[in-house]
């Protein structure tokens, strides 16, 4: 595959993922120096048979040529209508092209999904 030359992947991505018995939905706040990455996803959790919440979770990564690598380092509950206990995520994608990422997640509890991460380009 053929290195995609992007300058920085800093900024707003759209996050969307689906894991077989629930999906999220949400944003993508990301900081690139170097090969680093951190930021933040805040994002709605639908789970089959459960009312949603929202979680958001501190990042921390890398990028090397096209492969990205995000992983969760703290979460806080931003809503939720009753108690719950996260495990943190990561996040193995590919650089597809300028304004998307796409790949797999896997949580600490062993849940994986698909995900996509879309830039949100500034008009």
């Amino acid at each position: 595959m053929e290195q995609k030359k992007i300058e920085s992947l800093t900024g707003k991505w759209i996050y969307e993922e689906d894991y077989g018995y629930g999906s999220a939905k949400g944003e993508l706040l990301l900081t690139q120096n170097g090969k680093k990455l951190s930021g933040k996803i805040i994002f709605s959790e639908n789970v089959e048979d459960d009312e949603p919440f929202m979680i958001q979770e501190k990042l921390e990564g890398e990028i090397n040529l096209n492969r990205i690598q995000l992983k969760a380092i703290e979460y806080d509950v931003i809503h939720s209508d009753f108690d719950i206990r996260y495990e943190l995520d990561s996040w193995d994608g590919m650089l597809i092209n300028e304004t998307t990422i796409e790949g797999d997640s896997l949580d600490d509890q062993g849940v994986s999904g698909s995900f996509k991460f879309e830039r949100v380009v500034e008009k």
